[in-house]
């Protein structure tokens, strides 16, 4: 079994692979800019999105692969500067259903952070 080798300007985060997309940049100058969900390559995280903007319940992998782009996204991004990224990076690992996921984005999107 062969596989195709990675784009150069890939970027491996666990088990998903970002290939950015130059029509699409992030638009503030950081030395690593969050990695886009609709950049991720394996098609994990895209199922796991899908399910999670249509309300559904998600699988234990689904939930892991969201955790993980919420994290490297808050990790990265440009955060007004009276949050607390810290608190905010903290909250991820107790995430639970797509409600709690919901939530979160909400208070993400009050500092700012628009991951989805």
């Amino acid at each position: 079994m062969t596989t195709d080798p990675l784009p150069e300007n890939a970027e491996v985060i666990g088990p998903l692979v970002f290939v950015p997309n130059p029509d699409y940049p992030y638009p503030f100058p950081v030395a690593r800019p969050p990695r886009f969900w609709m950049e991720e390559t394996t098609g994990r995280l895209a199922a796991a999105i899908e399910r999670y903007m249509q309300g559904e319940p998600l699988t234990a992998d689904q939930l892991e692969v969201i955790k993980l782009y919420l994290t490297q996204y808050l990790e990265r991004a440009v955060i007004e500067g009276s949050a607390d990224r810290k608190r905010l990076l903290s909250r991820i690992d107790r995430l639970r259903t797509t409600r709690d996921i919901e939530r979160f984005a909400d208070e993400l999107s009050e500092v700012g952070v628009e991951p989805f």
